[in-house]
């Protein structure tokens, strides 16, 4: 019974504490960065990135961001696009197409509350790291060869934020960290 009770209890830490374990256990490092793609034409994921009615924060545009996003891709291995407006149709993307869409609605965002000004929003390529390892190490697929993410820089505070869609996507981990 206590070993129950126990191995309960673990299972809720994790699943309460999935964020901070998660920074502890990786860390992300940004090799190059990718250009941004083509501004959000599509009226229904405008709509749905501008619902939200009033003056929010940053915090509040992350976290609307990273929910549409979730919302409206599903993931996939095969090789596809990551242009916004055709990943509206499809709605599947990989990594790159993840951290595409994300980066498109954040901007979007932030030009809806005045904001653009004050982050400076980028869509990176980088490693993963697992306790200080690069996984690429002891992964063979060039599919898994670097992964894609997204910055988010505060222009006047220098304050970064790091993302990781697909990591949201699936586990729910709204920040990532960098090493």
């Amino acid at each position: 019974m206590k070993k129950r009770i126990l191995f309960l209890i673990l299972i809720f830490a994790v699943v309460l504490l999935r964020t901070p374990l998660f920074g502890f256990l990786f860390s992300y490092k940004i090799i190059t960065e990718r250009e941004p793609v083509a501004e959000i034409e599509d009226k229904e994921l405008k709509a749905a990135a501008g619902k939200k009615a009033g003056v929010y924060n940053v915090e509040d545009i992350i976290q609307d961001a990273q929910e549409i996003t979730a919302s409206r891709l599903g993931f996939t291995f095969e090789k596809c696009g990551h242009e916004i407006n055709a990943l509206t149709v499809s709605q599947k993307a990989n990594c790159i197409g993840y951290a595409a869409f994300l980066a498109a609605v954040i901007r979007y965002e932030l030009r809806q509350q005045n904001l653009e000004d004050q982050w400076q929003v980028r869509h990176q390529v980088g490693n993963v790291y697992f306790l200080n390892t690069n996984m690429n190490r002891y992964i063979m697929s060039a599919f898994f060869r670097d992964h894609d993410f997204v910055t988010m820089e505060n222009t006047q505070t220098g304050e970064t934020v790091a993302l990781d869609a697909t990591v949201y996507d699936y586990l729910k981990i709204n920040r990532i960290r960098l090493r």
